[in-house]
């Protein structure tokens, strides 16, 4: 799985994407991220992958260490979930309608 998804013009974020930038920009391993988060770097990597949501203590500790709101990251998730709702309903509109 990926950390976005795209159909139609549409793109949707998934926090992970957001954190692996993070953890480029700041030039360590998604390891040791994870360590500084106190998180296994397996739960880090299926986050990071897009392949699981962002769970509200996952976000009580971005937040601390970010400095930035639990809120924020809570909201790149909803809004995650929305779009990706929005895009595969209207890939399932566009496939009832194409046969």
């Amino acid at each position: 799985m990926s950390n976005y998804i795209e159909y139609g013009g549409k793109i949707a974020f998934h926090p992970g994407y957001y954190i692996e930038e993070i953890i480029e920009c700041l030039g360590v391993s998604q390891e040791d991220f994870a360590k500084r988060l106190e998180i296994t770097p397996k739960n880090l990597s299926i986050l990071v992958r897009g392949e699981q949501s962002l769970s509200l203590d996952i976000a009580v500790k971005l937040s601390r260490m970010l400095g930035n709101s639990i809120g924020f990251w809570l909201a790149i998730q909803k809004r995650f979930d929305e779009r990706k709702r929005e895009i595969l309903s209207e890939e399932e509109l566009e496939k009832a309608t194409s046969h």
